[in-house]
């Protein structure tokens, strides 16, 4: 059931701030005699998304930097080409690595950024659902009809009906309530809440048939007469669009939000720069998953047609101040120094892992990367300076004399192939072992 504010810890709270945002965007327009939700929403997306830009172009930065760098990286990819062997395709890792690592690249800067945009996103989308619950004076405009509809005998029946005839039973719930429901009560504040969930999705027309559906209570009647005005003006915009209506097929202007998402998105993903890495495999796996991202403009079509306007709007807008915001990212770094930016990033690096050693005890702490790339192995330099010092006499504390393994030698003939096994793997080592101790014996 859809009750006006988003719930949970993170998602409900962040919306709030995002709702109190919202709510003084509003005010100070109203303030200045504009009464407007699609002003607001538009401002609202644009301070937002600024708000949020620091998140996004430390990512753009790391690419920039990798693509000044791409001789470096090529010539990694050039020392091990056509080697298709576990050891090289592992160094060759383990060098991109600490190129990377080195002038402070992440290759996980993007999901990061992605993953902390999420939640703003959600609740950016709930809030803009769902204004009335939000800003104050806009909920203020539905309260007299919603009041007068809670007092009308039946009245729960009613809007039951009323939602499934006009299609919005996915999109709102009205919470059950009857006459003698206290509406100071919790109860009785959730039903009044319910019902101005459903009040701000109604056009016009739905506003009609709501004022038949009540026809018997001529409260609601007049309520909505006297509120409806206000109502307009509010979600009134530009070409006459109802924001609170949905575009649909029909040729009018409010189809203009989703053709204007449709393309705003389009232009988003084309102008989001793709860097070379001058790994051939890589770079056709990054041409294939663009393609793909190009299905997102329409399905941004899809999904704006069938919502309320305000929310494509909203859609749109944001898309509109990613172009922007990327036409001037990409301005910048072409215009700029790299070398400097690249050096910068290198001493920063540099200090960074400083910092992280002195905190560790004079000790460099590894990566994930760079103890998955050991995990892989089998084997880190410790272990091996450990072999050389011990003999291969002490092996992981695990003394195996008399192991044999399944793909031992099981008899002369067998001794003298030359068997290989994986570097690292636990029957490489204890044939190692088996060798040396035999060795001993002899001697």
């Amino acid at each position: 059931m859809i009750l006006t504010q988003k719930s949970g810890f993170l998602l409900g709270n962040l919306a709030k701030l995002l709702g109190w945002i919202m709510n003084g965007i509003y005010n100070l327009f109203s303030s200045m005699g504009v009464v407007s939700i699609g002003l607001s929403i538009i401002v609202f997306t644009i301070l937002i998304r600024l708000l949020m830009f620091p998140l996004s172009i430390r990512t753009t930065r790391s690419s920039k930097i990798q693509a000044h760098l791409k001789p470096e990286f090529l010539k990694i990819t050039k020392k091990y080409k056509g080697k298709k062997d576990q050891a090289s395709i592992l160094a060759k890792q383990k060098e991109t690595s600490a190129l990377q690592k080195k002038y402070g690249i992440k290759m996980s800067a993007g999901c990061l950024t992605a993953i902390i945009q999420l939640p703003i996103f959600l609740s950016l989308y709930s809030v803009v659902q769902n204004i009335p619950a939000y800003v104050d004076k806009i909920k203020a405009m539905y309260m007299p009809i919603a009041e007068a509809i809670f007092g009308t005998e039946g009245a729960y029946e009613k809007m039951v009906t009323f939602i499934k005839e006009n299609g919005l039973a996915s999109r709102v719930a009205v919470a059950q309530f009857t006459t003698s429901t206290n509406i100071d009560s919790n109860a009785g504040q959730t039903a009044i809440n319910s019902i101005i969930d459903v009040l701000a999705k109604c056009g016009n027309d739905a506003m009609d048939k709501l004022s038949a559906a009540f026809s018997s209570n001529s409260l609601v009647v007049q309520k909505i007469s006297d509120c409806r005005d206000s109502i307009e003006q509010s979600n009134h915009f530009l070409f006459g669009i109802n924001l609170s209506e949905a575009p649909g097929w029909a040729f009018t202007a409010a189809l203009l939000i989703p053709i204007a998402a449709f393309a705003f998105q389009f232009l988003s993903m084309k102008v989001a720069p793709m860097q070379s890495t001058g790994d051939a495999q890589q770079d056709q796996q990054m041409k294939s998953m663009r393609k793909f991202m190009l299905i997102m403009p329409v399905m941004s079509f899809f999904v704006t047609i069938s919502v309320p306007a305000g929310l494509g709007l909203y859609w749109a807008v944001s898309a509109a101040v990613s172009v922007v915001i990327t036409l001037a990212t990409n301005y910048y770094y072409n215009h700029a120094d790299m070398d400097a930016i690249t050096e910068k990033a290198r001493l920063k690096a540099e200090r960074k892992a400083e910092r992280k050693k002195a905190r560790n005890g004079g000790q460099e702490k590894k990566g994930f990367i760079e103890r998955m790339q050991e995990a892989a192995t089998g084997q880190n330099e410790s272990e091996k300076k450990a072999q050389e010092s011990a003999g291969m006499r002490n092996y992981g504390g695990a003394r195996l004399k008399s192991y044999t393994s399944a793909t031992s030698y099981k008899n002369e003939a067998d001794e003298k192939k030359d068997v290989k096994y994986k570097p690292g793997s636990i029957a490489s080592k204890a044939n190692a072992l088996r060798d040396y101790y035999q060795k001993n014996d002899k001697n």
